[in-house]
């Protein structure tokens, strides 16, 4: 165990910071040195592994690094991995032949003729010719936001390919090693799935039988990750577990030798582990029995920590930036957790119940700082999901599945006996999910934790573990969950930690072509959002839709709101009715409480502020209309509609203007207006200042006039606009005027989500891309 944790902060070190961890390494040698805990050998052993892991993690970071320019039209492409089609979307990892350089390979399907071409002729060891171009794979753009580039370059891969043609008459497939074919024979198998089975069935059995979760409905995964139940929907140990037990029994009783069996496993589970994805908890789960069975071989006394040290061991060393996979790390912090309770914890629990119910906890109370890091919010029904589901899935579930599978290999024509009973179980098991997904109590937004409060989480689940393993055998459940309340400490703190804040923030997220601004007051006095952005989607054929469409909403509001642990907005300020201004308020609601929704008097709605203001009722959220005049105060803190007037026809002009005084500056938001309503504004509040202006209309050429930015006499500009978007925005007129009046500029899509810092009477500007 200590040589993972040197070689673990040793990688730490050089990935991340050296004087730190090397500080965190220096001072577990002197507890290792006082404590007599190493001899000679193992001292010499630990400093060899120390500079392996120091020299690999160099090598890993310093061969970070393309060989192309990115200039590149032509590529021939060798498909290295399972490819995915979505809708019109195909993508794969692919490796360039010349030089094995990988990149993630993106095309635009153009006809259902042409998917299901693509669908039986590219799978992993195909080469082709392909034209396109490279493109650099997008940043975080946002705080807290998932990085893709970061995420490939740890891969090695730092171009995505946009493929304008593939053509397959230039395809050749080649023979390729074991891996490869392995991997087409994963592909095929779950092509033949999504082909012979409905679509709940067909995901479910992909991804039991391969660890593929594509082909999961959204909201059908979204329901699992909210029970804390998704686990179950991975290849996990334990699905390794009972292959492996039932692999073993049958081969013992078909008459084979130990010796035999042994051997058996030791050749089929690295194929099988190639055959369900090479997930991080496929890889553990295979790794911890591989070396189990060698030691055994060789008469090795080794318990199952040694077996979890080597495993960790292997995998970090072979791969140094898979620590950084929150797969990875859920998978080996709850494995360390179940293997330390095993005997001290676990073991003292008689009944199946009772044992699921304490393995569950554990498992739950372990992954709670790799969840929190990640998803930023808690399942409350883990424990109790996980009652239900652990028996459903490994004891009916994956044994139907496997055995229908199997027959439909062996003995096609049975294999329909078993659909109907597959299809029984999956539905009722989503079903199920789905309702205590949709339970008021099924989870909880924390928010993303710094690290210190990350730290300060696992030393209350040390002395939890310790206090519930020293506390004797507890022979009633219901004082189970006694031991589980000082891990909530952390949580607790940090859900109070914004209502002692004296900061505030203002952030301008990167929403793409449209606009959303998130407020906080200090001390968490109030959380305000103008607009949501929006995802303008453009009509589809049927073959052309994807399951996991990007929507703005899902994918980029709520993942920010939640990762700042914001559970409530007070007001949702929604402008005007186009798209990329409400289209995120949908989702919004679904994932987060609001309680009043504020919308602009208007002639006339548009369809989607019918269906917001038809959702929010559903909900009881209150919706008020409001026009010059409204406003409200919150301390010191004075927000002011000022626009419109009155009822128009127009939506832009018909936005939604609030002037707003708190953190020590006024400021302008704008919505869409125009010219005409700027100049209305200057004739109606002629006096008017303002010290930040969120420009108008995403620095459209008719708006931000210069009577306009002459009367307001701003020090400050924001332009919410979308990178490359097709409308030209911000225009160069409107750039060139601001510049004029000698005007701090930020824009979103230059610089990503532009964020204000603020305290009572001062505050600072900073943008997420520097």
């Amino acid at each position: 165990m200590f040589f993972a944790l040197i070689v673990l902060f040793a990688l730490l070190g050089v990935f991340e910071n050296p004087i730190a961890f090397g500080f965190v390494i220096l001072s577990l040698c002197i507890y290792l040195y006082y404590t007599k805990k190493f001899v000679r050998h193992q001292w010499l052993l630990l400093i060899m592994m120390l500079i392996l892991a120091i020299g690999v993690g160099a090598l890993a970071k310093g061969t970070q690094k393309t060989q192309l320019t990115g200039e590149e039209t032509s590529l021939i492409l060798s498909v290295r991995d399972h490819v995915k089609i979505n809708g019109n979307r195909l993508s794969a990892i692919t490796e360039i032949s010349r030089n094995g350089e990988r990149v993630v390979l993106n095309y635009r399907i153009r006809s259902p003729e042409e998917k299901d071409q693509l669908r039986n002729a590219i799978y992993p060891g195909i080469v082709c010719k392909v034209s396109g171009e490279l493109l650099e794979p997008t940043q975080s753009r946002n705080p807290n936001a998932f990085d893709y580039r970061a995420y490939l370059q740890r891969k090695d891969i730092f171009w995505n390919y946009e493929a304008t043609r593939i053509d397959l008459d230039l395809c050749t497939e080649v023979k390729g090693n074991l891996v490869s074919q392995l991997k087409r024979v994963r592909q095929m198998e779950i092509n033949k799935l999504e082909d012979k089975l409905n679509e709940g069935t067909a995901a479910i059995s992909a991804a039991l039988l391969f660890g593929d979760r594509n082909l999961m409905a959204p909201e059908i995964l979204n329901a699992y990750e909210k029970t804390g139940t998704v686990h179950l929907l991975a290849i996990s140990g334990l699905h390794v577990a009972l292959l492996a037990g039932m692999c073993y029994s049958l081969l013992l009783r078909i008459g084979l030798t130990r010796e035999k069996v042994d051997l058996i496993l030791i050749i089929s589970l690295p194929l099988y582990a190639v055959l369900t994805g090479l997930t991080p908890s496929v890889n553990r789960a295979v790794s911890m029995l591989m070396f189990f069975i060698i030691a055994r071989k060789l008469r090795l006394k080794v318990s199952p920590l040694d077996v979890f040290s080597l495993a960790f061991l292997f995998l970090v060393l072979t791969s140094p930036f898979i620590i950084y996979e929150p797969g990875f790390q859920l998978s080996f912090c709850v494995s360390l957790a179940l293997i330390l309770s095993a005997s001290g914890i676990i073991g003292r629990y008689d009944s199946y119940l009772s044992k699921l119910a304490v393995v569950s906890m554990i498992a739950q109370l372990a992954s709670v700082p790799v969840i929190l890091s990640f998803f930023y919010e808690i399942s409350l029904i883990s424990v109790m999901a996980n009652l239900l589901f652990v028996p459903l899935f490994s004891l009916v579930i994956l044994p139907i599945v496997l055995i229908s599978y199997l027959t439909s290999i062996f003995f096609p024509p049975s294999s329909e006996l078993f659909l109907p009973l597959v299809e029984f179980f999956v539905t009722f098991a989503n079903q199920m999910s789905a309702a205590l997904a949709g339970l008021p109590i099924s989870s909880v937004i924390i928010g993303k934790p710094g690290i210190s409060l990350v730290l300060f989480q696992l030393v209350f689940l040390l002395v939890t573990f310790v206090i519930w393993e020293k506390s004797g055998k507890v022979d009633r459940p219901s004082r189970v969950p006694l031991f589980c309340l000082l891990p909530m400490i952390p949580i607790l703190f940090q859900l109070v930690l914004p209502y002692l804040s004296p900061v505030g923030k203002v952030v301008f997220i990167d929403v793409g072509q449209g606009d959303s601004i998130f407020i906080q007051l200090p001390f968490n006095r109030a959380n305000y959002l103008i607009d949501t952005g929006g995802t303008i989607a453009f009509p589809k054929e049927e073959w052309e839709e994807r399951r996991d469409k990007f929507e703005v909403g899902e994918d980029i509001l709520l993942p920010y709101l939640k990762s700042e642990g914001v559970r409530k907005i007070d007001k949702l300020v929604l402008t005007h009715g186009d798209m990329d201004h409400i289209g995120g308020a949908s989702s919004l609601l679904s994932g987060v409480k609001v309680k009043e929704i504020l919308l602009p008097v208007a002639k006339d709605r548009s369809d989607l502020e019918r269906n917001i203001i038809k959702k929010a009722q559903s909900k009881q959220i209150k919706i008020i209309e409001v026009g010059a005049g409204s406003g409200w105060k919150e301390g010191d803190n004075v927000f002011h509609v000022i626009s419109p007037f009155e009822k128009l026809d127009d939506k832009n002009e018909g936005s939604i203007v609030l002037w707003a005084r708190f953190g020590g500056k006024t400021w302008l938001f704008t919505g869409d207006i125009g010219e005409s309503s700027e100049e209305e504004l200057v004739k109606r509040f002629p006096e008017m200042q303002a010290d930040v202006l969120k420009v108008g209309h995403h620095g459209s050429k008719t708006s931000s006039s210069e009577i306009f930015l002459e009367s307001i006499s701003i020090d400050t500009a924001v332009i919410s606009a979308g990178v490359k978007n097709r409308y030209g925005h911000p225009h160069q007129e409107v750039l060139d005027r601001l510049k004029n009046h000698q005007v701090n500029l930020y824009r979103t899509d230059q610089q990503g989500a532009i964020i204000y810092i603020f305290t009572a009477e001062s505050g600072t500007f900073s943008s997420w891309i520097p």
